[in-house]
C-alpha cells in the first residue's frame, strides 16, 4: 500500500530544486512515500508490537485521550466563553464548526457515558483519515473546514479541540462549578487543563508517528505550547523544545513563504494561514526576549506580511460579501475609519503586534548578536521608529489621551490598550539596556521606562474586578513585564542605599511601587503556571525592601580592615539562586562583569 507523505516546503537551494523548477516529465523525480506507522522498516522492533508507535499502543493511547472529550453542555459553555482565550491558532468560527460537526457525526458515540468501545470507533476514523495527507484548501470556507472535521476529522484538528478545551478551562475561575462535576474526577483548574494538554499531546504524537506535517499540525503545536505554558509556566526546557518543533513545522509546511496578497485570492484558508504565521513570528520574538536566546524566525528568510484588518467572521462570508469587506480596507490592509470609530478586531491587535515584533527583531540582533553594528545612531533610530510606530496605531487602542492621561476604558478594551502599551514599553526598555551596555546612556531612560512598566503591570491587579475574565493571564504579565521592571527598581534602590546612584530617582516612589508589586505577586494563584516563580520573586523583592529600610548600612572591610565600596549585587544576600534574575536585569553592572 502506498502511504503518501505530507507536502513539504523546499526552497531554491534544495537537493531537487533543479529538477522541480523545470516542468518536464523526464525530470519529474516524483515524491517520497512514507512508511505506515505499523510497518517494520528496519526489521523486528526492539519493543515488538507493544512499541510506542505500534498499532496496539497507538489505539490504546488514542482511546484514552478520546475518553476525555467533555460533555456537550461543557463544550457549549466553553464556546460561550471563547472571547477570553485570545489564541490566533484557534479561530472561533473554525472551532465552533468543528465541535458542531464532531457531535453531529459521532452523536451515538458521544451521547452516552465515555466508554472505550465507542471511542475506539472514533479512533478508527482518525486512523483512516491519517493515511491521506491533508487535502489542498478549497476557496469555499465551509468546504475547507469540512476537509478536516466531521467524518474527515484528523488528529491535528482533534488535538486543537483539546487545546481549546484546556485553554477554556484555564480561563475559568478556580471555583467554577464545572470543576465539581462528576465527570471531572475531582481535578482542579490546572489539573483539568493539564489533562486536556495530555490528550492534545497524544494527538500530536499520532501526527509524529505518521510523519504528518501541515499548517494544522503547526497550529496544534502553537496552541499546545500556549496551553502548556499556562500550566507549567514559561521557564521550562520542555517549552524550549516545543518552540523548536513549532518553528520547524512552520517552515516545513511553508508558512514562512505564503503567496503575496497582490498575487493571490483572499480566502478563509489563506487568511487563517497568514494569521497563524503572524502569531508564530510574534511568539518567536516573545520566546527569544523571555529567555535571552536568538530568534529562530527572521525577516531575512521569512515573508512577514501582516494579516488583513478584518473580523474573524468576515473571511467565512460568501465571496461577494467578502469582497465588500475587503473594499473597506486601505492599501496597507487597515480598516478605513474615522477617529470616532472605536471598533477593533483580533486581527487589529495581531497587526500591531507584528509591528512591535519587527522592531523587537532588530533589538534582539543588537542585544544578542555577535559583531553587530550597535552605533549610537542606530540605537537612536530604533527609539525613533519605536515611538512613531506606537503613535501610528489606531487611536482607540492607545492607552493615554493626548495629555498622557489614562483613558477611562474598561473590560476588553482596557486589556488590549494596556497590553499593547506594555509591548511598546518593553521595546523601549530593551533598547535602553543595549544603549547602557554600549556606553551611550546613564540609565535614566531605562529607569523611567521601568517605573511606567511596573505601573501598567500593577494596573491589571488594581483593576482586577474589571479584568477578571483575563485573570488567567496575570501571572504571564508579571513574568514578562513586571519582573524585569521590578528588577531595575530593586537595583536602583540598592545603589541609592550606598550612594552609588547617579540618576534622578525617587526612593519613596520606588519603595511604594515594589510594595504594591509584592501584593500582586502574593495574589497569583497556585493554579497559575508561573506561581512558583512569582513566589520566589516575592521573597527577593521583600528582602531588597527589608535591606534598604534598615536604619543603617553595615560597613564592609577587607582583610586589612580598610572600608571597601559595597557592591549592591552581592551585598547582604545568601540565596543567590533567587537573585540570579537581578544579574540578568542589571547586566552592565556588578562584580560578575570582572569574570568576562
Amino acid at each position: 500500500m502506498i502511504f503518501r507523505r505530507s507536502a513539504r516546503y523546499y526552497g531554491p537551494t534544495s537537493f531537487a530544486a533543479i529538477f522541480s523548477e523545470h516542468q518536464e516529465d523526464l525530470l519529474d523525480i516524483g515524491e517520497d512515500i512514507r512508511k505506515h506507522p505499523g510497518a517494520w522498516p528496519f526489521g523486528v522492533p526492539l519493543l515488538g508490537r507493544e512499541r510506542p508507535n505500534g498499532p496496539t499502543a497507538r489505539t490504546k493511547q488514542t482511546v484514552k485521550a478520546l475518553l476525555n472529550i467533555p460533555s456537550r453542555a461543557v463544550c457549549e459553555m466553553l464556546l460561550a466563553n471563547f472571547d477570553s482565550i485570545r489564541e490566533t491558532s484557534l479561530n472561533p468560527v473554525m472551532v465552533s464548526h468543528c465541535i458542531t460537526n464532531l457531535w453531529s457525526t459521532f452523536e451515538a458515540e458521544l451521547s452516552g457515558p465515555r466508554e472505550e468501545e465507542p471511542m475506539a470507533r472514533i479512533a478508527d476514523v482518525l486512523f483512516e483519515n491519517e493515511e491521506t495527507p491533508l487535502a489542498p484548501s478549497p476557496d469555499d470556507p465551509t468546504e475547507w473546514i469540512n476537509t478536516f472535521t466531521g467524518s474527515n476529522i484528523r488528529f491535528e484538528m482533534m488535538g486543537m479541540l483539546f487545546c481549546f478545551f484546556g485553554l477554556g478551562f484555564m480561563s475559568l475561575q478556580d471555583w467554577d462549578p464545572v470543576f465539581k462535576a462528576t465527570e471531572n474526577d475531582g481535578r482542579d483548574r490546572k489539573q483539568t487543563a493539564w489533562r486536556m494538554k495530555e490528550c492534545a499531546g497524544v494527538c500530536l504524537k499520532m501526527c509524529d508517528d505518521s510523519e504528518t506535517v501541515n499548517y494544522l499540525v503547526t497550529a496544534l503545536i502553537q496552541s499546545l505550547k500556549r496551553l502548556e505554558t499556562g500550566c507549567t509556566g514559561d521557564d521550562t526546557y520542555s517549552i524550549r523544545r516545543l518552540h523548536g518543533d513549532l518553528i520547524t513545522t512552520s517552515i516545513t509546511s511553508g508558512l514562512h513563504r505564503l503567496p503575496d496578497y497582490a498575487t493571490s485570492k483572499v480566502t478563509a484558508a489563506s487568511e487563517y494561514k497568514r494569521r497563524l504565521f503572524c502569531a508564530i513570528y510574534c511568539n518567536d520574538k516573545t520566546h527569544a526576549s523571555l529567555n535571552g536566546t536568538p530568534p529562530l524566525l527572521t525577516r531575512l528568510f521569512c515573508d512577514v506580511q501582516p494579516c488583513l484588518d478584518l473580523p474573524s467572521e468576515a473571511t467565512f462570508l460568501p465571496e461577494d460579501e467578502l469582497t465588500l469587506e475587503l473594499n473597506k480596507l486601505d492599501v496597507n490592509g487597515w480598516k478605513k475609519s474615522d477617529r470616532s470609530d472605536n471598533t477593533y478586531y483580533s486581527a487589529t491587535i495581531l497587526r500591531i503586534k507584528v509591528q512591535v515584533c519587527t522592531i523587537r527583531e532588530e533589538i534582539l540582533e543588537l542585544a544578542l548578536g555577535v559583531n553587530v553594528d550597535g552605533s549610537e545612531t542606530r540605537i537612536n533610530d530604533l527609539h525613533r521608529r519605536s515611538f512613531e510606530m506606537y503613535q501610528a496605531i489606531p487611536p482607540q487602542l492607545q492607552y493615554y489621551t493626548a495629555g498622557k492621561i489614562p483613558k477611562g476604558s474598561t473590560g476588553g478594551l482596557l486589556f488590549e490598550q494596556s497590553h499593547i502599551l506594555l509591548q511598546y514599553l518593553q521595546n523601549e526598555f530593551l533598547i535602553d539596556r543595549v544603549a547602557i551596555a554600549r556606553g551611550f546612556a546613564n540609565g535614566q531612560g531605562l529607569l523611567d521606562t521601568a517605573m511606567e512598566m511596573i505601573d501598567i503591570s500593577m494596573m491589571f491587579w488594581i483593576k482586577r474586578d474589571q479584568l477578571m475574565r483575563f485573570s488567567h493571564s496575570f501571572d504571564w504579565i508579571i513574568t514578562y513585564y513586571g519582573i524585569p521592571s521590578a528588577g531595575v527598581i530593586c537595583i536602583e534602590l540598592l545603589k541609592d542605599a550606598v550612594g552609588q546612584s547617579s540618576i534622578q530617582f525617587s526612593r519613596s516612589d520606588g519603595i511604594q511601587k515594589l510594595t504594591l508589586f509584592i501584593a500582586f505577586l502574593e495574589w497569583v494563584r497556585p493554579t497559575d503556571g508561573n506561581y512558583t516563580l512569582a513566589q520566589r520573586l516575592r521573597k527577593v523583592v521583600r528582602r531588597v525592601l527589608d535591606h534598604i529600610l534598615e536604619p543603617s548600612q553595615k560597613e564592609v572591610r577587607d582583610e586589612a580592615g580598610n572600608e571597601v565600596p559595597l557592591d549592591p549585587m552581592l551585598a547582604p544576600f545568601n540565596e543567590m539562586d533567587d537573585l540570579d534574575w537581578l544579574n540578568t536585569i542589571d547586566w552592565t553592572q556588578g562584580s560578575w562583569m570582572d569574570f568576562n
